[in-house]
């Protein structure tokens, strides 16, 4: 089965890296060359000739770095180039004590060579200078230099070289992996499956691809912690892989993957294989688990609580990708069944329309179908528009404009939800940028999911999004639900510091609707809370409601933090909130979600409009 994961260990076959590495290698050797060249008292070098190298490479590394069209050499060719100009670089130096300089350079001009795939380049890289460096030394009438040299280039080459790819290794290795439960997690289970389910004849061509949700993970962890959860999980893990042929990894907090090699039953029928394969994970991963961790659980029997969606190949498909959302969507529906598996056929593929629009979605975001609108938030008092929320939508081809929640949930199941969450910042905080070059005071609010908060990569979005922007700290808005910190509070927590320290603002977005304690939300850092709409639109009836929202207040204002009320619909709620307390208002008695360029047109507020529920954390 072919992979879709590339190998995401640097390389020079990045274009992007590559360039920047083989830049800045030409541009600091020059630069130390040139110097080297301009020293008075090292009057052995021929300095015309070292000047001239050294203005060769500075007009490559700046023409690498400014223009893309440049040729970049491929990694044989700068292996050689690099070895021979450091040579020419020594035997234009007769001798002299320049000599060790720029054999010392030839392990900053190698820069390139850990990024290097092939063992076979980087035994070219390691063992050109053992050649052509004494070669020079000979040739420039110093042959008694030679032994010392071949003493001291393992330290400027060898040593180096295997350093810091044995630091990539590592790096890859902990990218591939889950680092709490030791598990691979996604990229690391594609990776392996490019192996286990490879495309071909024969039985190791078919496999089953199963999904385990832990339906009663959640509350585990608010009644004894994250670390019980995480031994129960990692127990289930340690089962799973015991099985025969089994490749166990981790793919989000509460949800395990398990690939098998299988054979068809004797009727040749894959939904019977599926259920056979569901019944065995499930059976293997609900028997009793003892929690062996020191405190009041220990000694605690509990029974997993597991529902498998199983997908097989390679009848369901071959791509690993495809293959784990079939079997993540089934899973979904095995919790409405009574053995609690199911198998991507039936009532699974009738969500083939979203796995088809889930395929689409990185194509979408390329193309430029996606759309981000955007609802005004306005003060509380004086009814200025401060800030907007960013919502996506998709602009489809064939289907027309689709609201998150067509794309959003599935996305948000299978990561797809990273790089979709990533383009809204940069899109969001570009647009928030325009308005405030027009004089327009806003702020902009992005959503995260619980997946996106958990991703490595979302600090450097963030953080990226205000810098190229130029915003001001606390422009960026950040959204996050109040269960996606439930799940882990301390890593959340670390998180959010993280990005308060990057300059985003934060927010708590449907606050009252989970379990969030004060010690929680006093140690988070948090700047704004918004009340859950479900609150908002029944305080105008509900006492009981018109009190929870007011306790959220002044609960929020004696934490130092502002307080938004989402779901105004309506003039009489709009009234109610306000004397509640709101600091800020969002809802359609203000304003729609509409496109940047509608944002700031007259808008007649509209009591009779009715309110549409929007779906999903982008939207």
């Amino acid at each position: 089965m072919p992979n879709t994961q590339r190998d995401r260990t640097p390389h020079l076959d990045d274009d992007g890296l590559s360039r920047r590495v083989v830049a800045v290698q030409y541009l600091v050797t020059s630069l130390i060359s040139a110097s080297v060249a301009l020293v008075p008292t090292w009057t052995g070098v021929r300095g015309t000739c070292v000047l001239l190298i050294a203005a060769a490479g500075l007009l490559s590394g700046a023409a690498l770095l400014l223009t893309r069209t440049w040729p970049l050499p491929g990694p044989c060719n700068a292996i050689v180039s690099a070895a021979l100009s450091t040579s020419l670089l020594v035997y234009c130096a007769d001798g002299s004590p320049a000599v060790g300089v720029f054999v010392a350079l030839y392990s900053v001009s190698a820069a390139h060579v850990p990024f290097l795939r092939s063992a076979r380049a980087v035994v070219l890289a390691t063992a050109l200078p053992f050649a052509l460096l004494p070669a020079a030394l000979v040739a420039s009438g110093h042959p008694g230099q030679v032994a010392g040299w071949l003493v001291v280039l393992p330290a400027v080459t060898v040593l180096p070289v295997l350093g810091v790819r044995s630091l990539l290794r590592l790096a890859a290795r902990r990218a591939r992996r889950d680092v709490r439960l030791d598990l691979l997690n996604r990229a690391g289970l594609l990776e392996t499956c490019a192996r286990t389910l490879q495309e071909g004849e024969g039985l190791e061509a078919q496999a089953t691809v199963s999904v385990v949700h832990f339906d009663d993970l959640r509350d585990l962890r608010l009644a004894l912690g994250p670390d019980a959860a995480e031994e129960v999980l990692a127990e289930c893990a340690r089962r799973a892989a015991d099985l025969p042929g089994a490749v166990v990894a981790r793919l989000d907090q509460d949800t395990l993957a398990v690939v098998r090699p299988a054979e068809l039953d004797g009727n040749g029928d894959p939904a019977r294989t599926g259920r056979a394969e569901g019944r065995v994970l499930r059976q293997v991963l609900s028997e009793h688990v003892v929690l062996r961790g020191e405190g009041p659980e220990h000694g605690l029997r509990l029974r997993p609580d597991v529902s498998v969606g199983v997908a097989c190949a390679p009848e369901h498909g071959r791509e690993v990708d495809a293959l784990l959302a079939l079997a993540d969507v089934a899973a979904v529906h095995a919790a409405d069944h009574q053995h609690r598996v199911a198998v991507a056929e039936g009532e699974a593929t009738v969500d083939a329309e979203a796995l088809r629009l889930h395929a689409e979605l990185p194509a979408a975001i390329e193309d430029g179908q996606l759309r981000v609108h955007y609802q005004r938030l306005v003060a509380a008092r004086t009814g200025a528009t401060v800030g907007l929320e960013a919502l996506v939508r998709w602009q489809h081809p064939r289907r027309g404009f689709l609201g998150p929640g067509a794309f959003v949930p599935l996305a948000e199941r299978s990561h797809a939800i990273v790089g979709l969450t990533h383009w809204v910042l940069r899109t969001a905080a570009a647009q928030c940028a325009a308005w405030r070059a027009q004089g327009h005071d806003v702020s902009v609010s992005v959503n995260l999911s619980p997946v996106v908060l958990g991703d490595p990569s979302l600090v450097n979005a963030v953080r990226r999004a205000i810098a190229e922007n130029a915003l001001a700290p606390g422009v960026l808005t950040l959204e996050v639900t109040e269960s996606a910190l439930l799940g882990d509070p301390e890593a959340a927590s670390t998180v959010l510091a993280a990005l308060r320290a990057a300059g985003a603002r934060l927010s708590i977005d449907d606050f009252g609707t989970g379990y969030t304690s004060l010690t929680m939300l006093r140690r988070l850092a948090v700047d704004e809370l918004k009340i859950d709409r479900s609150f908002v639109v029944a305080a105008p009836q509900a006492p009981a409601d018109a009190a929870i929202v007011q306790a959220l207040v002044d609960l929020a204002h004696r934490l130092s933090m502002d307080v938004v009320a989402e779901g105004v619909e309506d003039g009489s709620t709009a009234a109610l909130v306000r004397d509640l307390g709101a600091d800020v208002l969002q809802g359609f008695h203000f304003a729609r979600p509409v496109p940047a360029g509608e944002v700031f047109a007259p808008v007649v507020p509209d009591a009779s409009a009715e309110p549409v529920l929007e779906v999903g954390h982008l939207g």
